[in-house]
């Protein structure tokens, strides 16, 4: 598959829209529905994004949370300029205040290998005792999936193409994109 030259802007004929602006907000909606009874009632809730994928995602969503929350972010990377994870994730930042006892929620922008995710849970776990720990993400990739991790909160399962838009980009470019493409072959 040939990605468009980053140094272009969004042309029409380049991307087929995966996923419309309105359909994310929608679900978007539901899905912090279904987060408002599952934390319905815990005290306070701690959100971690996992920069730099969620931050649209996350935005969107914690409009509609109604739970007292706080929102912390990490940087986890794995794949770098490609189109597909380098098997490695790199821990770029992960300052965390202490989650002893807290609700928390991770939000991803997707999971595909699952290689990222796992990692981060997996750090979590061995250095917090949180109270609850639960992962919403928007995009479910089942078919590249390498390693299991729970997922809680799903917004949309999608196949195993290489997706652009609403904060997913190539190359660090298209993350302003209000919806999620495809790039046509």
């Amino acid at each position: 598959m040939t990605l468009p030259s980053p140094s272009t802007h969004y042309k029409p004929d380049q991307l087929d829209i995966h996923l419309s602006e309105e359909d994310i907000q929608t679900r978007i909606r539901e899905m912090a529905d279904e987060i408002n009874k599952a934390f319905a009632n815990s005290e306070k809730l701690i959100i971690i994004a996992v920069l730099k994928g969620s931050f649209m995602f996350v935005a969107d969503l914690i409009r509609h949370i109604k739970v007292p929350s706080q929102i912390e972010f990490v940087r986890l990377a794995s794949y770098g300029d490609g189109q597909t994870s380098s098997g490695n994730v790199k821990p770029v930042d992960l300052s965390l205040p202490s989650l002893s006892g807290e609700d928390v929620l991770i939000v991803e922008d997707i999971i595909d290998t699952g290689l990222t995710l796992h990692f981060f849970m997996d750090y979590l776990t061995s250095l917090h005792h949180t109270r609850s720990l639960k992962l919403a993400v928007l995009l479910d990739k089942k078919e590249a999936r390498q390693k299991e991790v729970q997922v809680d909160f799903a917004g949309f399962t999608v196949g195993n193409q290489f997706l652009v838009g609403y904060g997913l980009d190539f190359a660090g470019y298209y993350r302003n994109l209000p919806f999620i493409g495809v790039v046509k072959n």
